[in-house]
């Protein structure tokens, strides 16, 4: 009896073997969450018609919106499913990120796609730099204070600029006022192909943590899905750079959701109709807080005309290499 007492302790107190343990991880997916929470490698030193979905002037009227007065941390990012974005080192410097350029696929061939988001063709772009977060209301009153800047009018109770909090985006900002911001800070508003490159990188992927859907607000501020008229905002965007799992494979912030993002072209009904030298209304990228999930992909493309300003609508700037 004392013996088989004996080979009973030894084997509890023998510990679990490390391969085990690490198996059993890949059976619950853990790798696929490592490589979406991998830290980004730093260096410090006549009106077109509306795309599918809803337009930047027509947002929700009866939006149900969620979450408490302050500014909680989203809730975990669930673990996605199907392709995971490859991290790569890049250079952040004065609070914009350094994209190598290279050649990549713009725009998207799945036969569901809304059609200005085809046909996908290969583009190669040249180096070039752009805001790791959207530009925020302290920036941009920083802007207007020094008279380089528009105040923005305030259109609805949901626009940022009057809400106190610096570390909101700005919002309400029309694309006039946009590029000129841009160019009081010595930047410029991105081309189209250059915001498109920063959101999915070289991996041809719909969002950009990888291939899925938002589920949740974890990843990305959008309404919660197609079919709901629930935000993950509270009658606002997030603050910038709050949504780390999301960030794109250059480790860019808030690429899907939160605010619609102004870039410099004239807006083309197709993807090979790009940056048209004169038209009707500017691309708006990205989706924001009061767009579907499906609005609100790499290759999402809306408009707006020059004098939209709504509160779904902002902006980040970018400078040549």
């Amino acid at each position: 009896m004392w013996s088989r007492l004996w080979v009973l302790a030894v084997v509890l107190a023998v510990p679990i073997p490390l391969a085990l343990a690490q198996d059993g991880a890949n059976e619950e997916g853990a790798p696929a969450a490592t490589a979406l929470t991998t830290t980004t490698a730093t260096n410090e030193p006549a009106s077109p018609p509306s795309p599918a979905g809803t337009s930047a002037t027509s947002a929700p009227q009866d939006v149900d919106v969620e979450g408490d007065e302050e500014h909680p941390a989203p809730p975990p990012a669930p673990i996605p499913k199907g392709p995971v974005p490859v991290r790569q080192p890049v250079v952040v410097k004065d609070g914009m990120i350094r994209i190598p350029g290279g050649r990549f696929t713009m725009g998207s061939n799945d036969r569901k796609a809304p059609p200005n988001e085809r046909p996908a063709r290969v583009v190669v772009v040249p180096p070039f730099w752009i805001d790791k977060t959207e530009v925020t209301v302290g920036a941009y009153r920083a802007c207007v204070e020094r008279g380089a800047c528009p105040r923005p009018v305030r259109s609805s109770a949901s626009c940022t600029y009057d809400m106190g909090d610096p570390m909101l985006p700005v919002s309400c900002v029309p694309w006039t006022s946009a590029q000129a911001y841009c160019i009081a800070v010595n930047k410029r508003l991105p081309r189209e192909v250059e915001w498109e490159m920063a959101a999915r990188g070289t991996s041809p992927i719909k969002y950009p943590w990888g291939g899925t859907a938002p589920v949740g607000c974890g990843l990305a501020v959008t309404l919660l899905s197609d079919k709901s008229q629930k935000s993950c905002g509270k009658n606002r965007p997030a603050r910038v750079g709050t949504h780390p799992h999301g960030v794109s494979p250059f480790g860019v912030h808030d690429m899907s959701g939160n605010v619609e993002e102004w870039v410099a072209d004239w807006y083309g009904e197709t993807v090979s109709d790009m940056s048209p030298r004169s038209g009707a209304a500017h691309v708006l990228r990205g989706g924001g807080w009061l767009s579907r999930p499906s609005e609100s992909k790499t290759t999402s493309r809306n408009w707006g005309s020059a004098r939209e300003a709504g509160p779904n609508v902002g902006f980040r700037c970018a400078r040549d290499d």
